[in-house]
């Protein structure tokens, strides 16, 4: 009952999309929050995208740690997924969970290799975009949606996967933007 519970609450938070649009941030290589090289920095191109995704783990831990939780660890199976899926939604112009091909989560981790036996194991996803957003404004953002802050702070969390695109899931969009998938295990 209590694992019927637990992955029912799952599904739910799985569910669960948070559609953010965010300002400008400030264009700073330190965060105001956490001094994270880079968390307020705007991402415009690959260079700076890739500091940004370091950036979100860092801003995720430090999240996890005022927490009292412990750090999770970069997973490069989870973040091949993570990005896989961050990618698609940009180039075909969709906000999803699963993919316009049916994927889910599951699906894109287990291709990865990560998931090893079929018993599987708890996986669970946080989707955020923005307009001119910083890895700080979305980490923020996530926060603020109760299901996607119960999954940053999952006490039971180890691994995380980051994919962060520039671009929108949307059409539209001129100015600069970003969209950023998480998956934790």
């Amino acid at each position: 009952m209590v694992r019927r519970r637990f992955f029912a609450t799952l599904i739910a938070m799985l569910t669960s999309v948070l559609v953010v649009h965010v300002g400008p941030s400030n264009a700073n290589r330190k965060s105001s929050r956490g001094g994270c090289a880079g968390g307020s920095t705007v991402p415009v191109n690959d260079g700076m995208r890739l500091q940004a995704t370091h950036s979100v783990l860092c801003l995720v831990n430090r999240l996890r740690a005022s927490h009292g939780l412990r750090r999770v660890r970069v997973s490069s199976q989870l973040s091949d997924a993570a990005s896989s899926h961050s990618t698609d939604m940009v180039h075909r112009k969709y906000f999803s969970h699963v993919s316009l091909g049916g994927d889910t989560l599951g699906r894109r981790v287990r291709r990865t290799g990560y998931i090893r036996t079929r018993r599987g194991c708890a996986l669970s996803e946080t989707l955020a975009w923005g307009v001119r957003a910083s890895p700080a404004t979305l980490v923020r953002s996530l926060m603020h949606s109760s299901g996607h802050r119960r999954i940053l702070l999952e006490r039971r969390a180890r691994d995380i996967g980051v994919g962060l695109s520039l671009g929108a899931p949307v059409g539209d969009v001129r100015s600069s933007s970003a969209t950023l998938v998480l998956a934790f295990a």
